[in-house]
Order: structure tokens, then sequence, then C-alpha cells
């Protein structure tokens, strides 16, 4: 758990952050942005699931993600819009903060820090960038546009008006699910 000092310095990151990333998220993007909610998910799933008279609905969740994010990864997407150096170092050094248990540190290069005010956003970059674009620019287009994807965090919903073919729905789809967001 970030001490109070951790906190109100990543409060300030976010506060610098938020207002850049939140511009490139995709409107089927909810969870822990401003002015979204769960409800307001579910609203857009229903809305447009009766618009457009969806018949399957994919449902998904990761396993373990957020104690799972890849930092390497995570870094290397923060570092192609982020160019400041402290900025930079201290998302770093958060991502390898570590987990004290039983009065022993153990630190990961996998997940986001536990009760860190900057780990939603953190997560919400990486879902945009592996999981929002690619079902936007790959998935989408394949299914000629009958698709839509709403995310709450790392609960995705994935919809279609008819069911989707085996080729579609193993191999290089969920190969890639599993490599890329460990989606299960």
């Amino acid at each position: 758990m970030p001490t109070v000092e951790d906190k109100l310095v990543q409060r300030a990151v976010l506060m610098l952050l938020e207002p850049i990333y939140e511009h490139d998220f995709m409107d089927c993007s909810h969870g822990f942005r401003p002015g979204r909610s769960a409800h307001r998910a579910l609203e857009q799933l229903w809305k447009q699931g009766m618009d457009n008279q969806i018949g399957w609905v994919l449902d998904v969740d990761s396993k373990s993600f957020f104690d799972t994010l890849d930092h390497a990864q995570l870094r290397a997407i923060i570092s192609q819009r982020v160019k400041d150096g402290v900025i930079s170092r201290l998302i770093g050094k958060w991502l390898k903060a570590g987990v004290m248990e039983a009065g022993e540190v153990s630190s990961s290069e996998e997940g986001t820090p536990q009760g860190g005010v900057i780990s939603p956003l953190l997560s919400n970059i990486f879902l945009h960038e592996v999981l929002d674009k690619w079902f936007a620019n790959t998935v989408r287009p394949r299914l000629q546009g009958r698709a839509m994807l709403v995310r709450y965090a790392d609960s995705v919903a994935s919809c279609r008006p008819t069911a989707l073919t085996r080729r579609c729905t193993s191999g290089s789809t969920a190969c890639w699910l599993s490599r890329s967001a460990r989606l299960s």
C-alpha cells in the first residue's frame, strides 16, 4: 500500500496525465474514468444491443489482470506519449515498489501498485492500447462493423448479431488475447 506521500504525488501525476489520455480513450471504455460508471457501461451495452439487434454477447474477464500487467509493455506504451523523464521514473518506481507481506518486501515485474491512485489510469492506458484499439482496428472491420465492445476496467463484453464462427473464436483471436491481455 502506498504511503500518504506516494498517494499525493500519484494524484498530482494522475491530474497531469489523465487529461492527455482521456482525450484518446474510446467511448467503449468505462472503468475508473471521469463521468463514467458501471451503470453507464451497462446502459451502453443495453442500448447498442437493442439498436443493433445483438444476439450474442461474449463476456470476458481477465485473470488477475491488475496483478499480472507486464511492466515492460506498459512502460513502452507510456513512453510513446510521456517524454518527461521525471514522470517516467516515478511511474517506474511505483511499478517496482513491491508489496510488504509478513514484514518482507517482494517486488515483481508484473502488476500495478496495490492501492495506488495511479493504478486505474495505468491499467486503462494499457487496455486502451492492447484491447480497445485492437478491437476497433482489427476485429470490427473483419466482422463488417457489426460488433461492439464495452469495457469496465478489465471486464469486457463483446457483442454481435450472430454467433462467431469457430475460426474467429479459436485460433488467432483467442491466442492473441491470451498473450497480449491475459484474458480468459
